[in-house]
């Protein structure tokens, strides 16, 4: 299984399993420790981290009453939204004008097109963070704003984004309960066992591996990549907010043993204000 090939570096999983082989002790998923809930994971950081009032605005990942609830209170002049997605809750608006379509690609929006370009729950979604922040950055005017609210990094804690019964701690990573960073730490087989020794039964356990290392609804890029990216592109960091748990240092300092070159897994994800700067 394949997490990932892009060329910001991300260690492909064969080669963090061999890593992993070379230095691994036990790592049955109830030693690893519980993190609970994200530290600083308020999302109404818009209209604080940017001037919104009276500016042409294109909102991607968000649903009509979380434009309304972190956005149009800030009374900007237009608001347009995009989603790829045409069967999720992002595209039942009816509010605003809405778009279906991949901001990896090149979209149907004019250069210079928004003061500012918003994204939600976004950006851990996207196949080409890469080729999408260009496509923001062209649609953007210059000295406009681009901002992210964004997690779980797959170097997270709960970076693996199981989302597979609402109601379920060990089903829905957004429960707060999950073993830390069990993704990164466990073979299949341990996870597997860990969830069969829970009362689960066999498809049930097959499935949280589908959905930690098969699902293609995430990118599975650490946070480290995320930030190599931005540095790269043509935007100007004005400010942020880390969202993240705390760690326990042998716990952080095995993960760094593990994955060479990857500092951070402690944050969840971020809220981000860029200035273009094209």
């Amino acid at each position: 299984v394949q997490i990932t090939s892009n060329p910001v570096g991300v260690l492909t999983y064969l080669t963090a399993y061999s890593i992993w082989q070379l230095k691994r002790r036990a790592m049955n998923p109830n030693n690893l420790p519980t993190l609970g809930k994200i530290s600083n994971g308020d999302k109404d950081f818009y209209g604080n981290a940017a001037k919104l009032k009276d500016k042409n605005l294109l909102l991607i990942g968000f649903a009509e009453h979380e434009a309304d609830e972190y956005v149009a209170k800030y009374n900007p002049k237009s608001i347009k939204m995009l989603t790829k997605w045409e069967n999720h809750i992002d595209s039942k608006v009816q509010k605003y004008p809405l778009s279906i379509g991949d901001i990896c690609r090149k979209t149907d929006y004019e250069d210079n097109m928004f003061d500012a370009v918003l994204t939600l729950s976004t950006l851990e979604h996207l196949e080409d963070l890469r080729g999408a922040t260009n496509e923001m950055i062209r649609i953007t005017k210059n000295l406009g704003n681009i901002l992210h609210l964004f997690g779980p990094a797959w170097s997270c804690a709960y970076g693996h984004h199981i989302y597979a019964k609402v109601d379920d701690p060990f089903l829905n990573f957004s429960l707060w309960t999950m073993p830390a960073h069990m993704h990164l730490l466990c073979t299949q087989d341990e996870i597997v066992d860990f969830y069969i020794d829970l009362g689960y039964d066999q498809k049930v356990a097959q499935s949280v591996i589908h959905w930690f290392f098969e699902t293609k609804i995430i990118n599975r890029l650490f946070f480290d990549d995320y930030l190599k990216i931005f540095s790269d592109s043509k935007i100007q960091l004005d400010s942020q907010e880390l969202i993240y748990n705390f760690l326990p240092f042998n716990h952080r300092d095995l993960l760094r043993s593990i994955y060479p070159g990857k500092e951070d897994f402690s944050t969840y994800g971020a809220k981000m204000n860029f200035i273009v700067n094209k």
